[in-house]
């Protein structure tokens, strides 16, 4: 199922199709992407709405909640021109209304097609925006949390960048702050155990690379490595960072017997085609 979904982003990346006009091509290609893609292009179903075959990379990412759910929500436009529009935060406030009134918990649930109903009434929702923009609008990814089970957190900067946070012990200010640093630092993972195992492999070979060229011992050599590693750890896993209000403690020490559960961090057009702009940069800027 996984490799399923994740072709089905893939679809969706590139034809800036709806999910589930992507998952129809798909099963009509036999999952094959390229053939999806003509299909996508030739039938009437899709050519009518030529919108969706164009990038859109812009738009915003959005922070919202109820009184008992929130979530974090990418949605793309083709131009921040449309993204900053009335109609455009309009469209998304009602995205996020819909999605909290539903039992969908993020795009992977949508692509499951566990809620058909949901499904057609989101879409229509989607297809009615691009008529009335001009615009081809994705929902791109979102995830909703239960303010119920969790001590939440949520921040967006300029609405472009944006993360939530849950804590065990509820402590508005120190989540605010902790989203930040997420928002700023981009860590990889929350600590060393939730790292993936590929990841340190591959930095392993890097750093190995690197100590070929030293005219060192052999013992030597692996003592760097090793300090190598463990600093690249502590530098990108988020409880082992300098906390970004007071570099002198780390964020697990400002935690003290506080913890984070969760957290997920959304940066808008990340891994589309768009001129990039650093955001992350703007709000650690703004910190200090």
């Amino acid at each position: 199922m996984s490799s399923e979904i994740e072709l089905l982003k893939q679809l969706r990346d590139i034809t800036g199709a709806g999910m589930m006009d992507c998952k129809k091509y798909l099963q009509k290609a036999s999952n094959n992407i390229d053939e999806a893609v003509k299909l996508m292009r030739s039938e009437e179903g899709i050519k009518a709405d030529k919108k969706s075959s164009r990038i859109a990379a812009e738009g915003v990412v959005y922070y919202f909640y109820s009184d008992s759910r929130c979530i974090l929500i990418e949605i793309n436009s083709e131009t921040d021109f449309v993204a900053r529009s009335d109609d455009f935060i309009s469209y998304v406030n009602e995205c996020c209304k819909i999605i909290l009134s539903s039992n969908i918990l993020s795009e992977e649930d949508i692509l499951n097609n566990i809620d058909k109903d949901f499904n057609e009434k989101f879409e229509n929702l989607r297809k009615n925006a691009i008529t009335k923009m001009g615009e081809n609008i994705i929902v791109r990814r979102f995830r909703v949390f239960n303010l119920n089970d969790y001590n939440i957190s949520g921040y967006t900067h300029n609405n472009k960048i944006g993360a939530i946070v849950c804590l065990k012990n509820q402590n508005d200010e120190l989540g605010k702050d902790i989203c930040m640093q997420i928002v700023a630092s981009n860590p990889i993972a929350k600590d060393e155990k939730s790292i993936d195992e590929s990841i340190i492999s591959s930095e392993r070979e890097v750093f190995k690379a690197e100590l070929e060229k030293l005219d060192k011992k052999e013992d030597v050599k692996r003592n760097i490595l090793e300090g190598k590693i463990k600093k690249f750890i502590s530098e990108n896993t988020l409880i082992n960072q300098p906390f970004i209000k007071d570099s002198s403690q780390t964020l697990k020490q400002i935690l003290k017997d506080n913890e984070i559960i969760s957290y997920v961090r959304y940066q808008l057009g990340e891994g589309l085609e768009k001129k990039n702009e650093d955001f992350a940069k703007e709000v650690y800027n703004q910190i200090k």
